[in-house]
């Protein structure tokens, strides 16, 4: 009489290994699908018409940008200016997408330009998302 009670115990641990690592597969192939699919997404850009201007010149400005990271959350689009080292001010804000404006250059140095993303949730209650890159124009 033959002794198989080594090839079924072998056999028999091959299915379960094989088992386990189809269980495996199908687990870690789940997560990688709703990983893509729960990321939100967000951009922003700044763009000026001309990076040198005078004194008392205007330079165009465009910011493009949107964001789905609130949800039906409103976005507002803003552009902010600094002169030199001094403090960001904003120039203005629209709904996200794209948004245009000029900025008039007040004094020689460098002016540096750039886009913010807010959710606003309130009257009073708007949430930075992101900040663009700044844009440096030089004043002359």
């Amino acid at each position: 009489m033959k002794n198989t009670t080594g090839i079924v115990r072998h056999r028999a641990l091959v299915r379960r290994v094989a088992s386990a690592a189809a269980v495996a597969a199908v687990v870690v192939g789940g997560l990688a699908v709703g990983a893509g699919s729960a990321s939100a997404k967000s951009a922003i850009d700044i763009g000026v018409r001309s990076h040198s201007v005078a004194v008392g010149q205007s330079v165009q400005v465009t910011a493009t940008g949107n964001s789905d990271d609130f949800g039906p959350t409103p976005i507002r689009l803003c552009i902010d200016e600094r002169s030199g080292s001094g403090a960001w001010r904003q120039l203005g804000c629209a709904p996200a997408g794209t948004f245009s404006l000029d900025a008039k250059a007040q004094q020689r140095g460098e002016l540096q330009l750039r886009a913010q993303l807010f959710g606003i949730f309130g009257p009073h209650h708007a949430v930075l998302d992101r900040t663009s890159g700044a844009v440096d124009v030089r004043v002359h």
